[in-house]
């Protein structure tokens, strides 16, 4: 049992983890090509750093933006619009968080805004006694946190709406008809809201924005066990939740890895998907490098390639209504599913 501090000082146990730590071994050519949506994207990518101001809450949201750019393998795409995708980092991070997704699903087509939840982010830990983080991390976990992060993702979308009718260069491209939530961890859990979760906390209130059209959560949970038919049940877009075997507790919550599925096994059919992936623990589905956290573990580099590659063509599935990509999502014989060891679970309803 080993007690691991990631970059956003979040403590955590990492149970039944008795691997050494080494460096995976690089993919041979016949696993490349079961990855077709794992490549970097014809798209330059640019990275920039902003903080928007919502002045009716007196609350500053930190965004950090990866936009596509065109170069000369794109210089017919001029015309082109790309899609929206929103990620929320877990509980302790920032803005930096999910780098590897964002970077990635932006060299693609798609502008990625990675927002900061203040209350929630590395604020409750930077510059404090080890002894105290854990007890504030857990205080930082509250209904009050998560209110505020919906509210950031409503500011978000309604701000990046205004920028693109403005003309702002980094929105410019934005089709704001095709908008994506994303989310680690506590992240997810706001992806939840938004994606319309009733919540069991405050009489079924829900932060449903309808004008998010698919959703994607990184090591999902649901924290509270009761009545779950009502609270995930009336989450009607594509979701797709994503999970590993070790994906298991956080500040000694009890989480067990199979809790993590629950959410999806209490959604409605229709364009559901999960995935769970041998040996992928809580840190690497993070999306920045786990090794200087907690040593590199043998599978690290794989189940970054499946999360891109999947998630991607879930993206392009569903706001690009790409059929290819449905497919590749859905053939069991030549699709995603074909990449993947008899030991991981990918289903979809």
């Amino acid at each position: 049992m080993l007690v691991v501090f990631t970059s956003c000082g979040l403590a955590f146990v990492i149970s039944h983890q008795t691997q050494a730590a080494t460096t995976a071994n690089a993919p041979d050519v016949a696993t490349e090509l079961k990855h077709p949506y794992e490549s970097v994207g014809q798209y330059q990518v640019e990275q920039t750093d902003e903080s928007w101001r919502d002045g009716a809450r007196d609350r500053t949201v930190p965004v950090r933006i990866f936009s596509p750019k065109a170069n000369t393998s794109t210089t017919n795409d001029a015309a082109s619009l790309f899609p929206i995708i929103l990620f929320s980092h877990g509980l302790g991070g920032s803005k930096a968080g999910g780098k590897a997704w964002g970077e990635h699903w932006a060299s693609h087509g798609f502008i990625v805004v990675h927002m900061q939840h203040g209350g929630s982010d590395e604020s409750v830990w930077k510059g404090k006694r080890e002894a105290d983080v854990v007890a504030d991390m857990k205080s930082a976990m509250s209904m009050n946190n998560l209110g505020l992060r919906v509210g950031d993702v409503h500011f978000a979308i309604d701000e990046i709406i205004k920028r693109a009718h403005a003309k702002n260069p980094l929105f410019i491209r934005a089709d704001t008809s095709k908008i994506g939530m994303s989310g680690h961890s506590f992240g997810a859990q706001t992806t939840f809201a938004v994606a319309g979760q009733n919540s069991p906390n405050v009489r079924g209130q829900t932060g449903l924005d309808k004008r998010i059209k698919a959703a994607i959560a990184l090591s999902p949970n649901a924290r509270n066990k009761t009545n779950l038919d009502k609270q995930f049940g009336d989450i009607r877009i594509p979701f797709f939740s994503i999970t590993g075997t070790l994906d298991g507790e956080v500040l000694n919550d009890k989480t067990e890895p199979i809790h993590r599925t629950l959410p999806y096994k209490h959604m409605s059919a229709n364009n559901k998907y999960l995935l769970v992936l041998a040996d992928g623990d809580h840190t690497i589905f993070g999306g920045h490098n786990p090794g200087a956290r907690r040593g590199t573990m043998p599978r690290d580099n794989e189940i970054k390639r499946l999360v891109k590659s999947s998630s991607l063509a879930f993206w392009q599935a569903t706001l690009n209504a790409d059929a290819k990509a449905v497919r590749w999502l859905q053939d069991s014989k030549v699709g995603f599913k074909s990449a993947l060891l008899t030991t991981d679970i990918f289903e979809f309803k």
